[in-house]
């Protein structure tokens, strides 16, 4: 699959007593197959989860975030506005269950690429982790 596209993530990551932006500049694969939109990308140093590849998987109000680590997926987090959904999420010191309330998705990806947002809360065991927001862009790169 030919890496023939800009993406561009920001991310907003608010914590009861803190805030933190993230944001990505990098080069993927970007495709459609059976209405979905993929967004594929190696991860890097800054965004914590070096030798990932991430695949992005968008549809009218949802998204999927499952992240490869040597061949197999390490997480997957899906988002879909009103919804919660459950996740396992493979971390340093093992896995943690994840619930993830979907808040919203704003999806206007098309055949050349486009925008997708979207936010979500992240709970576990009941309690409150952060609320999240990620803007994505991807640009065919000519």
């Amino acid at each position: 699959m030919k890496e023939n596209y800009l993406i561009t993530i920001d991310g907003v990551i608010e914590y009861p007593d803190d805030e933190e932006s993230i944001s990505l500049t990098t080069v993927g694969s970007y495709y459609m197959r059976g209405g979905k939109h993929y967004i594929c990308y190696k991860e890097s140093e800054s965004t914590g989860f070096e030798d990932c590849t991430t695949t992005v998987k968008a549809w009218d109000d949802g998204v999927s975030i499952t992240r490869f680590l040597g061949g197999k997926s390490s997480s997957n987090l899906t988002i879909q506005k009103g919804a919660v959904n459950l996740c396992n999420y493979e971390t340093m010191i093992g896995p943690l269950v994840l619930d993830i309330n979907g808040v919203n998705v704003n999806n206007s990806l098309d055949e050349k690429g486009g925008s997708l947002s979207f936010e979500y809360s992240l709970n576990s065991g009941g309690l409150f982790i952060s609320d999240n927001r990620v803007n994505v862009t991807v640009k065919e790169i000519q």
